[in-house]
Parts: C-alpha cells; sequence; structure tokens
C-alpha cells in the first residue's frame, strides 16, 4: 500500500510539472464602433497544420489553452465582421497572456486580415512582482552567455561576490529557488548555458505557494524548443 502511495504520488508531480510549463490566452472581443461584447466569434491560432481555439461566450470572452512557449499569431474571425490578427503573442509558461479585440463591421466579409502587432506587457497585472525575458530579449541581451549575470541584469536581483550566488531584495541566497523546466534545481543554481535559456522569469515578491515557503524570490528558467531553435536558422 505505501508503495502505490509513493508511485501515485510521483506520477502527481510529475503531470503538476507538465500542467505547470504552459500557458494560456485570454481575452475579449468587442464591436469597435458600440463597445458592445460580440458572440461566437472564433479565435483561434495556427500550429502546424492545426487549428487551435475558442468561441467567444455571450460577454465576448475566450480561452486558448495548454499552449507551449513561443510567438502566436491569434485570429479572430466572425461573419459580418473584418477579421482581425496580432501577431507575435509572446506565450510563457505558467502564464496568461491577454489580447483583446476590437471588431469592425463591414457590409461583406473581408479576406484580408486587420494586422496587429502585439506588444509584451512590461509588468503583468495580475504578478506585479513577476520580471519576465522573452526569447527575443535574451537574444539581444550582452550577458546571454552567463545564466547568472542574465538575472543579476533584472531589478532586485543582485550577484554575490563569489559570483556565483544570487540575493532577492537582500534576502539569503539559500532562500533563492531555482526551477528548470518545472523541475527544482538540487545545486542551487540554473543549471544549463545561456545560449540554451528561452525564457526567464524572476519573482521577485508574492511567490505562488505552490514554490513552497520562500523567503526570497524564484528563478524559472525555460529551455528552447524546437521551434525557437529554428528560428534562429
Amino acid at each position: 500500500m505505501k508503495k502505490l502511495t509513493t508511485t501515485l504520488a510521483a506520477i502527481l508531480f510529475v503531470l503538476t510539472n507538465v500542467a505547470a510549463q504552459t500557458g494560456e490566452i485570454k481575452g475579449i472581443v468587442k464591436d469597435k464602433a458600440t463597445g458592445e461584447p460580440i458572440w461566437n466569434v472564433s479565435v483561434y491560432i495556427e500550429v502546424g497544420e492545426n487549428l487551435m481555439g475558442d468561441a467567444a461566450d455571450f460577454d465576448g470572452k475566450f480561452t486558448i489553452n495548454a499552449l507551449n512557449s513561443g510567438k502566436y499569431a491569434v485570429m479572430a474571425k466572425y461573419a459580418g465582421y473584418a477579421p482581425v490578427k496580432v501577431q507575435n503573442v509572446d506565450v510563457l509558461s505558467d502564464k496568461i497572456t491577454y489580447v483583446n479585440f476590437e471588431m469592425e463591421a463591414t457590409a461583406e466579409q473581408l479576406e484580408t486580415y486587420q494586422m496587429i502587432t502585439y506588444r509584451t506587457p512590461l509588468i503583468s497585472k495580475d504578478e506585479p512582482h513577476v520580471q519576465i525575458l522573452t526569447t527575443k530579449e535574451l537574444k539581444r541581451n550582452v550577458n546571454r552567455n552567463n545564466p547568472i549575470a542574465i538575472a543579476t541584469s533584472l531589478p532586485g536581483v543582485v550577484l554575490a561576490p563569489n559570483g556565483k550566488d544570487v540575493y532577492i531584495r537582500g534576502s539569503r541566497p539559500q532562500s533563492t529557488q531555482f526551477i528548470t523546466d518545472g523541475m527544482k534545481s538540487m545545486t542551487g543554481n540554473i543549471g544549463i548555458p545561456g545560449q540554451a535559456i528561452g525564457s526567464l522569469k524572476v519573482y521577485t515578491g508574492g511567490v505562488p505557494a505552490r514554490y513552497g515557503d520562500i523567503t526570497g524570490g524564484v528563478i524559472i528558467v525555460e529551455t528552447k524548443s524546437y521551434f525557437d531553435l529554428a528560428q534562429e536558422y
């Protein structure tokens, strides 16, 4: 019985970590002229040859979940309205990305999309103590070959005199937790080269309970996916 309980706990731990590595896109679709929500709008993304999406509810709200980190083009389409496409939407693991649409009524459905470029907000309104570096930002970072230097380039994160440990808002280095691809670091560091990092997220306060009783902060790293690597060549 004890062995069975241990096995079930291990399976639950793995499933929880896998679920935590995906992100979501949420938003509202409204009529551009009236500001009223539009019901049953098809909102979707293209993943290879497949489509993933949702139909807006009576309040115009939609959710596209279980998405791997990366950039997506999000489309909204509805009869009687010009279709809209929002490009370069950044999705990160364990994070909700908000994309809202304002659709313009037209006498006939247009085949050409209205193109909008998405801009990643610097601070999440849901997690004000979280700082995020995306794949694009990491590629431009002068410290991209040094993971610790990348982390300490963010406000509130300070490199210790030994050049290896990290202080977050003055806490002890032992109070900083490192998580790479959903797994806690046993060595107390990121443990991968900077070029392998796809995104980096730092909690400098308000750490969610799922990361345990942490008095300092959490540094979460997600490695590059196949699609990230393919875009570099």
